[in-house]
């Protein structure tokens, strides 16, 4: 290795999703998806934002696609992105997150041309497993550690799993996570003058995400950020940054204290339950033992959801279109919720309400909110310990209009549980 760099500055970015496009239409000028365009130009804004700050290095902590398989198109947006920084000389590295694992194994993984193309010559290489490399910037040498996403039916055996719970198996990746840290961190404190920053794309223990506070899900293993930042009998942690990917909310896990711990949070918005966050990247200056850093939000389509209530006005609509008006509906994506009594709900003119909402951008949904009980369809002999296949058959059942067309019904729905399960066999 050539002589360590004694400062860095860093571009630290995750979950770009290039191929979300639930929320958006056809651009007829350019045939493509206007949630795609966002999200390349969300990206392209976040290089611009590490050009002009002029970064020595560029870490990407996993999650480039939606899909495992992505299209040409979407690659060519990821790609181009890529190739601004490697022109400008700002090295990239690439770690391995959940959406860039394929579904099986022996199949490439959908960053894993980009190391082939000319690999650290290139400008770019890829953390795949869990290792520690050294990258050449125009400060000197930084180790960068990385920890990719760690699928279950891979790194935990049938022998390892047999007789545990969902939640138990979850604890004994959450421990491989550690001792995979443990192992990286080993290393690079072998070479203690050189910086060094952790990449994972996992999932740190009390992580917030927007909708629903904590993230609270029994197959996601926790790891705790002690187990992180190592900080051993010395107090110091061998890291000088760790930079996070997978959950989407930007937030700080290490309370203030050195070395930060970081999710930038995606880079746009993945869905309605992300309306209210501020996406963006973050910018790091580090040295040895200590890491300034600011998140930068980048500019986004405007998610808008807005809660009418009519009350007891004798015109309902005229009501929610005056409440409609003191949102900013333009160019926004929009979901219009409303409150209306049961006996004037006939009074609500629908067409109204969206000619008001024409000029947003999408409009997802119009709808009533239902007082507690009304229209709630209720099932007998439902049970959590139910296969989705056999409580769909009893939703059916229980729905005279439906039916007659039960088995073709749940033989459509059979693909969707069938790639239900697959997808919780990988993790």
């Amino acid at each position: 290795m050539s002589a360590p760099a004694t400062k860095v500055r860093i571009l630290h970015f995750a979950d770009v999703h290039l191929g979300v496009e639930s929320l958006g239409k056809l651009n007829p000028e350019t045939g493509l998806n206007t949630r795609l365009e966002d999200f390349t130009q969300t990206l392209n804004q976040a290089i611009d934002r590490a050009l002009d700050a002029q970064v020595d290095l560029a870490l990407f902590a996993g999650d480039a696609y939606k899909a495992r398989d992505p299209n040409q198109t979407h690659q060519r947006s990821f790609a181009s992105a890529l190739k601004r920084l490697t022109d400008a000389g700002v090295p990239v590295v690439m770690l391995i997150g959940n959406h860039d694992i394929p579904n099986s194994r022996g199949r490439a993984h959908a960053l894993e041309i980009y190391g082939l193309l000319g690999g650290e010559t290139s400008g770019v290489q890829i953390i795949a497993k869990p290792d520690v490399i050294a990258v050449e910037t125009r400060q000197g040498t930084v180790l960068v550690a990385g920890v990719p996403y760690l699928v279950r039916s891979r790194v935990v055996s049938q022998d390892e799993s047999k007789g545990k719970t969902v939640e138990e198996v979850a604890h004994l990746i959450r421990d491989k996570y550690a001792a995979y840290i443990a192992d990286l961190a080993r290393q690079v404190s072998e070479v203690p003058d050189y910086l060094a920053i952790l990449m994972g794309h996992f999932t740190v223990a009390e992580a917030r995400v927007g909708w629903q506070n904590f993230l609270l899900n029994a197959n996601e293993p926790q790891v705790p950020v002690e187990a992180i930042t190592l900080p051993g009998t010395n107090g110091v942690s061998p890291w000088d940054y760790v930079a996070m990917g997978h959950v989407h909310k930007h937030q700080e896990m290490n309370r203030g204290q050195e070395p930060p711990v970081i999710y930038p949070g995606s880079t746009d918005r993945i869905d309605f339950n992300e309306r209210g966050e501020d996406k963006g990247i973050v910018l790091a200056d580090i040295i040895k033992g200590k890491a300034s850093w600011k998140h930068v939000p980048l500019q986004t389509r405007r998610f808008v959801q807005i809660d009418a209530d009519a009350g007891d006005a004798p015109d309902p609509t005229a009501a929610i279109l005056a409440q409609i008006d003191k949102y900013p509906v333009l160019d926004s994506v929009v979901k219009l919720n409303y409150k209306v009594p049961t006996e004037r709900a006939m009074l609500v003119r629908p067409d109204e309400l969206r000619k008001r909402l024409s000029a947003a951008h999408v409009i997802v949904s119009l709808q009533r909110d239902m007082p507690p009980g009304e229209g709630v369809i209720r099932v007998d002999g439902m049970s959590e310990t139910m296969t989705p296949e056999v409580a769909l058959g009893k939703y059916l059942d229980a729905q005279p209009r439906l039916s007659a067309s039960r088995d073709e019904l749940i033989a459509a729905a059979r693909t969707l549980f069938d790639r239900l399960a697959h997808e919780e066999s990988l993790g």
